[in-house]
């Protein structure tokens, strides 16, 4: 008889009986009652101790991979095995103009007031949504004078507070490190410095590693890395790759920690306290203007696990150059962190084709379009160093292609105790799920079958649905002529009209002559496109009164406007009919639902409440309006 052990089960109970089959197999226990004797509870304890070994052994195991691990601690570790650090909490930035008006002060605060500095760490102060926040200059930075008036331009300055912290190198300690003390540090505003001892007035400034190229024994860098304990830490190179500090030297961190995303959105600013001339007299009676330029974005919280996850490999694969587009890509989400969506194409693939360069478009995340100091910040900051040379990247706004719908649904009565209404609210609430898990970033397709599924399960009573998409933009039309150039760039091909004279293109109204009239459109003769028209509407019939306002191409996707005049100016929405249910948008585009813009009407399934003869009333919905 055979005497093996099955030991592939880890469930305890199946652990037990396979125990308990062991034993059976035995002599001495071949009609032993297991149930009712004292042997259950050992082998309890032994069924216990075998599953939980086993468990141990399968989440240490998955702890190792960084797919599976799920302690924070070990998705770092493993991250770091592929050159990654986790992006730190990022405080929001600002830009903003400060004016320093002396007028106020004496002649001989006055006079000696020849130069004006605004140091690094001035407080500002702002309040979003009722909450004060604090807000502080990143840099030192030196006034223009012209009279009495300083003005320092384009300031720079990042929500939360400045803390220095001093550590005195110790070589006796194995792998010294340098600890951040606070989990909301901003490492982008680290700064890191060396000084002899306590008594040196000139200290070296230390740079983040980013690369070993031309590092040797004596280039002054520092590595950062984020410790189990969930804070950042530095420390420096060996004496081989970076300049090793000798004993006594003494470190010097200092950075913002800071409240992240909270700021967001801040707009205005008042300096807190007064600045001092170089005789260290305060300007107390100066007045200070400040005027905003960007408002505050770009606060985020810590980068997540699952983020972490994602982006390590990238990085890796991109080893911090950036030649692919998913390098850019990489690289660009390892250091900018006020990112929703990305999307990145080469200059082969745009259109028209631009050899030469890249295309990068980014969709932040609480507004539509990056600021001009964040472009900035990405190419001169982020991609500087990493790109070739010989290509450009360009960074282009996201453009949104809205979509209305057109919902219909056939439900039983008899299967639900929602009314009409409530049927419209439940599906009204899935189209917002469906936008908002599945749209609003570059990869986001409109699938129709996904949204009819999603419709279809919402309510056991509802039998089916159809649902008709079209897509539109909104355009700031100019009272001028000359001003009216518009270039509009659509996510899918239109509905391909060909000779038809019926509109597929539809607007709202705007007034030439104190009349209300309408964008249309007509074929033309030989040509794929259509041409614009504007008309106005006479007793039920459309009369046109500008013929030729520009150009509708329906492969491409695309409307061109060009000059006529109106009476003032006003925003028209512009409506087209897809040529596909389904929508894939490109490069920059991205879609979304409008919920003002999507109409629910439910409809009684005649058929299933009245059997065959329901089928007389039965309405079926038009894919076209």
């Amino acid at each position: 008889m055979a005497t093996n052990l099955n030991v592939t089960e880890l469930d305890f109970d199946q652990i037990k009986r396979n125990l308990k089959n062991f034993l059976k197999q035995q002599t001495e226990f071949t009609d032993h009652d297991f149930e009712g004797s004292g042997l259950n509870t050992l082998l309890d304890v032994l069924a216990y101790n075998t599953h939980y070994n086993a468990m141990n052994a399968h989440y240490s195991l998955n702890e190792a991979f960084l797919d599976s691990a799920q302690i924070r601690g070990n998705v770092v570790t493993r991250a770091k095995l592929l050159g990654y650090t986790p992006r730190s909490i990022l405080a929001p930035r600002a830009t903003i103009n400060l004016v320093v008006d002396l007028a106020g002060e004496n002649a001989a605060t006055q006079g000696a007031t020849s130069s004006l500095v605004l140091p690094r760490g001035t407080k500002f102060t702002s309040t979003v949504s009722g909450e004060s926040f604090d807000f502080v200059t990143l840099n030192n930075s030196t006034g223009t004078q012209s009279g009495t008036k300083f003005t320092f331009s384009n300031v720079a300055i990042a929500e939360g507070t400045y803390k220095t912290l001093l550590y005195r190198v110790d070589n006796d300690i194995e792998s010294q490190k340098f600890q951040l003390g606070d989990v909301d540090a901003d490492t982008s505003t680290l700064r890191v410095r060396v000084q002899q001892n306590e008594q040196s007035l000139t200290h070296d400034v230390y740079a983040k590693f980013e690369s070993l190229l031309n590092i040797d024994s004596t280039s002054q860098i520092y590595y950062l890395q984020e410790n189990p304990s969930e804070l950042f830490e530095i420390y420096f190179g060996d004496g081989v790759i970076g300049r090793k500090p000798v004993n006594n030297n003494i470190v010097t961190l200092d950075y913002v920690f800071t409240k992240g995303a909270e700021a967001n959105g801040a707009s205005i600013f008042n300096i807190s306290g007064n600045l001092s001339n170089s005789a260290g007299t305060a300007l107390v009676n100066s007045t200070y203007t400040v005027t905003t330029l960007t408002n505050a974005s770009g606060g985020t919280e810590k980068e997540t696990m699952e983020s972490v996850r994602f982006n390590a490999p990238l990085t890796f694969t991109s080893q911090n150059r950036a030649v692919t587009a998913e390098d850019y890509k990489a690289i660009i989400l390892k250091s900018f962190s006020n990112i929703s969506s990305i999307s990145t194409w080469g200059g082969e693939d745009n259109d028209p084709v631009d050899f030469g360069s890249v295309y990068i478009s980014i969709k932040p995340l609480t507004a539509d379009v990056l600021t001009a100091e964040e472009k900035s910040q990405i190419t001169d900051n982020v991609l500087k160093g990493k790109n070739i040379v010989s290509i450009t990247p360009e960074i282009v706004d996201a453009a949104f292609t809205d979509l209305e719908l057109d919902v219909f649904v056939k439900y039983n009565p008899n299967l639900t105790d929602r009314s009409s209404v409530d049927i419209q609210t439940l599906i009204k609430d899935v189209i917002a799920d469906y936008n908002f898990n599945n749209l609003n970033k570059f990869d986001g397709v409109f699938r129709h079958s996904q949204l009819t599924k999603a419709i279809d399960s919402a309510d056991p009573a509802i039998l089916n649905s159809t649902v008709r998409p079209f897509m539109f933009q909104n355009v700031a039309l100019n009272a001028t002529a000359n001003a009216n150039d518009h270039a509009l760039t659509f996510a899918a091909p239109f509905y391909q009209a060909g000779n038809s004279t019926d509109f597929i293109l539809n607007s709202s109204a705007f007034l030439i002559n104190n009349e209300n009239h309408f964008f249309g459109d007509v074929p033309i003769d030989g040509s794929s496109e259509r041409q614009v028209i504007i008309y106005k509407i006479v007793d039920d019939v459309n009369i046109t009164t500008n013929p030729d306002v520009g150009r509708i191409n329906l492969d491409k996707g695309t409307l061109t406007l060009k000059g006529f005049a109106i009476d003032s100016a006003t925003t028209v929405r512009l409506t087209l009919t897809p040529n596909s249910l389904d929508i894939a948008p490109k490069r920059n585009q991205l879609l979304r639902i409008d919920p003002a813009r999507v109409t629910v009407t439910p409809q009684v399934d005649t058929i299933t409440t009245a059997g065959s003869s329901g089928s007389i009333e039965y309405v079926t919905n038009s894919r076209l309006r």
